[in-house]
């Protein structure tokens, strides 16, 4: 199950938990860091794995970043 669900808003996505209010937007991330949607889902993931004690979940887009930022 996936810990957020996302929709559209005027410059870019909001991601919103599936279990609580909170949200983030891309537009709270800084494109120098990387994709934005990749931020806005690790930062929900991480949201998730904090305040509601779910697993982390992480995508294959993920692990190649790290390794590419290695």
């Amino acid at each position: 199950m996936r810990n957020y669900t996302t929709k559209r808003i005027a410059g870019g996505m909001q991601f919103t938990c599936s279990r609580c209010p909170h949200s983030v937007t891309t537009l709270d991330f800084k494109v120098e860091d990387g994709n934005l949607r990749t931020q806005a889902a690790t930062a929900m993931n991480q949201h998730a794995s904090k305040i509601h004690h779910e697993p982390v979940m992480f995508s294959s887009l993920d692990t190649q970043q790290r390794i590419w930022r290695s």
